[in-house]
Parts: C-alpha cells; structure tokens; sequence
C-alpha cells in the first residue's frame, strides 16, 4: 500500500470528528459546473442505495470542502456563504442575526438563520456502468456523510489511514438514505474495487473555481425583504465566484473594509425606512 498525503491523513481524522447541521445547496456556480459537463449527484435512490467514488481535483489536503453557509435570508429563503466563518469577514447576516438576538427576537427566528457545515464534493456514481459513463458529479454532503467516510478511512490490518480517492488504491463508498421526518444515514461500508480511470481525475475545478462570493448590496435588500424588481431599486445584481473578486478587487484595508460595511448598513436602513413609508401610505 502506498502512502497517504500526510495533510491528506490529517484531513481525514479531523473529518472523522465533525458533525454539522442539516441544510440546503446553493452556494455553488452551477453554471461553471454545468459547463465541465458536472451535474449534482443525488441521494434520493431506488431503495435508498447509494455507491459512489470520491475523486478530487488535488492529491492533498481535504478530499472536500467544508462550507458554511447561512439559509433562509428573506422573504424567498435565499441562501449565502457566511463570510465570516468562511473568510474571518464581516457577513452581514451575522450581524443581523446578532441584531435579532438584542432585540430579543424568539429561537424559531433566529435558528434557521444561523449558518450551517457541509462538504462540497466531487462523486462518480458508481452502482452501474452507465452511471459511471455519467463522469463525476458535485456533491452537497451532509456532515453525517462526510464524518462516516472519514471515520471508515483506515486499515483494519494496519491500522494506518487509507486515501479513498486515490485512483488505484482508494474505496467505493456503499450507504443507504432513509427518508422520514427527518432524512438519515446509515450502512456505511468502504469497498475495495478495481482501480478506476484517471480520467475521472481530468478537468475537475478547484472548490474555491466554483464557490459562489455574496454580493453585500443584495445581502442587505434581501435581508429587508425589498424586491429587486421594484421600480425604484432596480439593479442587476449577482455573485461572483473568489477568484473573479479576487482578480477584479485589490486588496482592502481595514478602513475599507470599515467604510464599505457602513456603506452597506446605510443603505439597508434607508431601504427599511422607504419599506416603512410605503406601509404607512397603504
């Protein structure tokens, strides 16, 4: 058996450990993805069965990316990436959830705005040769899932950490989905199969290629409930993937930083102060 990456190794134990809460995927560049040929691969089987391959667009460090992102924002349940977990900036849903919690606003207020982990992965499905012609998908992982396949990742001879991505050497992953109230996992098993074909490995994005960077104009107007169609807040807005801000965007100081947010925090009151008027005069 060859051996694994040590950051690799170290990413995996850590997954092992990991646990998280359950929420929804759109924190992705779908379009990047859908031009690679890459759809999204879904639990939802015949039975529950679930056989996948994990592979990955670099030999090291974590095999998936963690994600933090904050859900149900505004009157339509929009979803963003939480720059503050995922960057160390400010997010202004944090800060509004902060603002709920002085005011003393209830949990079921409060809860489904608070971010939650997931894995974005890339998968082939591999219960069939068919679906394996498919090539890879992305995969919006639940923790439970991810900390599962860290946890399977080793040896039972060795006792070592085994890669389950590595094209020659790596695991099929075996799971059922249960759904009921709520949808759980189980029957975990890691197998070992034929080494898959490199091309598999070929083409595949970087995670930080596809991630999706929040817009904080649009954060604010959708934080106060204004919808971008009316006549007088009429903008094109859309997010960016961190590469394209990055290249566009020099770097900014925390002055910056500081006036951009007041900016932002202006224009979210002045937009609830027009919202109120409006109210008043139906």
């Amino acid at each position: 058996m060859s051996e694994i990456d040590p950051s690799r190794e170290k990413a995996i134990e850590d997954g092992a450990k990991s646990t998280g809460r359950r929420v929804n995927f759109n924190y992705v560049d779908t379009t990047i993805l859908e031009r690679r040929g890459i759809d999204r691969y879904d639990t939802k089987k015949p039975k529950g069965n679930n056989f996948i391959r994990i592979v990955t667009p670099s030999k090291t460090g974590p095999f998936a990316k963690e994600v933090w992102k904050h859900s149900n924002v505004g009157t339509d349940g929009n979803a963003y990436l939480c720059l503050e977990k995922m960057f160390g900036k400010k997010c202004l849903v944090c800060e509004y959830i902060r603002k709920l919690k002085r005011e003393g606003a209830d949990d079921d207020v409060i809860q489904p705005l608070v971010a939650g982990r997931r894995y974005l992965m890339f998968v082939v499905d591999t219960t069939s040769e068919e679906t394996e012609e498919e090539g890879p998908k992305w995969f919006d992982c639940p923790p439970t899932i991810y900390q599962q396949i860290c946890s399977l990742s080793i040896d039972k001879r060795t006792g070592k950490r085994i890669d389950p991505t590595d094209p020659e050497e790596g695991r099929d992953i075996e799971f059922t989905r249960v759904d009921g109230k709520r949808t759980s996992y189980g029957s975990f098993e890691l197998k070992e199969t034929n080494p898959v074909p490199k091309s598999w490995y070929e083409g595949l994005p970087s995670f930080d290629e596809v991630l999706l960077i929040p817009d904080e104009e649009e954060v604010a107007r959708t934080i106060s409930g204004v919808n971008s169609s009316e006549e007088d807040e009429k903008a094109d807005f859309k997010s960016t993937t961190r590469e394209e801000k990055d290249e566009k965007e020099p770097i900014e100081s925390e002055s910056d930083d500081s006036k951009r947010a007041s900016s932002v925090r202006q224009k979210l009151a002045e937009i609830e102060s027009r919202r109120r008027g409006q109210r008043e005069k139906q």
